[in-house]
């Protein structure tokens, strides 16, 4: 029951924040609060044996780079092609807004998914649930299912922003993306690379906002 409760909980905060209240700061603080602070609970009641510290070596930080290079060239590549296919900007302007993701506030919220955004999100997933989950199952086993529960809450926002079926079909490189992390967390048993990579995919949706949405 208490995995159950650990891998539904983010989705559930957005849930609440985006679905329910329709409010974008109000879920980043319910969200990565709860990113922030289960890990922190835990980990001082000595409940999990995951590291918060980042080991950074040339090799990681290489790997990060590219593969977060490759997944910023696909995500501004794919969107741009079907660009016409799967946004309605005048439905997701009229969205933005009613979520409170526009004026002055927008340039912080950027901030946040580029800067806080990766590195709470990998080391809730790739390093405190896997350590979880790694408990009961195989670390193969451990790596698809944090991917999994990581890519659902992806699909409360995908659903209302984009159109069908590209909406449900967006999450599908997010489990994938979760799953290369999951890897580079595993075999090198550092966040460095899924980090730095994340960073940059984060990079890669925020132009996509910023070349095609903000200046409509």
């Amino acid at each position: 029951m208490k995995k159950l409760v650990l891998l539904i909980g983010p989705t559930l905060m957005i849930f609440i924040g985006l679905t329910i209240y329709g409010n974008v700061p109000l879920t980043f603080g319910l969200f990565y609060g709860w990113l922030l602070l289960v890990p922190v609970y835990f980990s001082l009641t000595n409940q999990n044996h995951s590291e918060w510290k980042i080991r950074i070596t040339r090799n990681s930080v290489l790997l990060g780079t590219a593969s977060g290079l490759a997944f910023l060239l696909i995500i501004f590549a794919s969107v741009s092609f079907l660009f016409s296919s799967i946004i309605e900007l005048e439905i997701i302007g009229l969205l933005l807004e009613e979520w409170n993701f526009n004026g002055k506030m927008v340039w912080g919220l950027i901030a946040v998914l580029i800067i806080l955004n990766p590195y709470l999100e990998e080391n809730y997933w790739r390093n405190f649930i896997f350590e979880e989950l790694k408990v009961s199952m195989s670390p193969a086993m451990a790596i698809i299912t944090s991917s999994f529960f990581y890519s659902f809450y992806h699909i409360l926002s995908m659903v209302e922003l984009f159109n069908w079926p590209f909406n449900v079909l967006a999450v599908i490189p997010v489990f994938i993306a979760g799953l290369v992390w999951g890897l580079f967390k595993h075999k090198s048993g550092s966040l460095a690379a899924p980090v730095v990579s994340h960073i940059l995919a984060d990079t890669g949706i925020m132009m996509i906002y910023l070349v095609y949405i903000h200046s409509w």
